[in-house]
């Protein structure tokens, strides 16, 4: 039982709401197939189901194992180059390096804030190129918290 304290909200939130949205998933397909008798739409409700299952055991095993790694800096600029599906993140380290990370569009991060990011613990290719980096490294990032400095 302290191994669940120990996991960060943002992670076990992340796990949850696939669970749930499996849930979610295969409630509506039983619903849809009860109203309508709609088979394929049972099916495809069924393969969804299991899928968010199986990935939320996945990653609920990564997180309660501790199979992830954090690293927390203050965000020092944000760009996003022309024709990418990615933001450069650039962030000084509590030990003053500095770093430069490949998020997605969807991450929403304001420069001069401190973050504290999970990925998880997984040898990902590096080819030199930002854009194919990036492009495989799509599983690793498990998710970010703002983080108060005092």
């Amino acid at each position: 039982m302290e191994n669940n304290n120990a996991i960060p909200p943002v992670l076990r939130g992340k796990a949850v709401l696939t669970f749930l949205t499996g849930a979610g998933v295969g409630m509506v397909a039983i619903i849809v197939y009860a109203v309508s008798k709609d088979r394929t739409m049972l099916t495809m409700g069924s393969i969804l189901f299991l899928w968010c299952l199986l990935r939320g055991g996945i990653l609920w095993r990564i997180i309660s194992t501790g199979h992830y790694e954090c690293v927390t800096g203050v965000c020092t600029l944000v760009t996003q180059p022309p024709f990418r599906r990615y933001k450069k993140v650039h962030l000084t380290l509590e030990d003053g390096n500095e770093t430069t990370l490949l998020l997605g569009m969807q991450t929403k991060i304001k420069p001069d804030t401190w973050y504290r990011f999970y990925f998880q613990n997984s040898p990902a290719p590096r080819l030199g190129n930002d854009y194919l980096d990036a492009a495989l490294s799509t599983n690793v990032f498990l998710g970010f918290e703002e983080v108060t400095v005092e």
